[in-house]
């Protein structure tokens, strides 16, 4: 019942009747969520949220639906079950991260959401992966 379950429902009401009006799909049963951060993320925490499918190419996408190409990166990659899916999990992902070297593009993120995902009705039986685009520390930085 937030904005971002809202723009899921959407998503799929949308999806209901024009799932075959988008003929380039690279993995049919597989599902983003896609989180940019700007500056309203660091004072209040606000981000931009958007839902979709990966395409092999924005050409045929449906002029009522918008293309986000996604930088080339590094990712960390963490895989989150159950009740982690919806515990504060950024603190322990965050600490992994710096004591592994690394330090986050801070610019977005995006959660891969596949058969292991049951839904939030089913959270205990859910499993979804976390990208974060990640870099090494420059050691001349610290």
């Amino acid at each position: 019942n937030n904005e971002i379950g809202r723009v899921w429902v959407r998503f799929f009401d949308y999806l209901k009747d024009k799932m075959t009006a988008i003929p380039n799909l690279v993995t049919p049963d597989a599902l983003y969520e896609l989180h940019i951060y700007g500056e309203e993320m660091l004072t209040i925490g606000y981000f931009e949220a958007f839902v979709g499918i990966e395409v092999e190419n924005l050409d045929s996408v449906p002029l009522d639906l918008l293309g986000k190409l996604i930088p080339v990166s590094q990712y960390a990659v963490f895989t989150l079950e159950g009740e982690q899916i919806v515990a504060d999990w950024h603190l322990t992902v965050d600490k992994w991260i710096a004591d592994a070297g690394y330090q986050r593009d801070e610019r977005f993120s995006f959660q891969y959401y596949d058969h292991r995902f049951k839904g939030l009705d089913r959270i205990d039986e859910s499993i979804l992966d976390v990208y974060l685009p990640i870099a090494t520390i420059d050691q001349d930085d610290e």
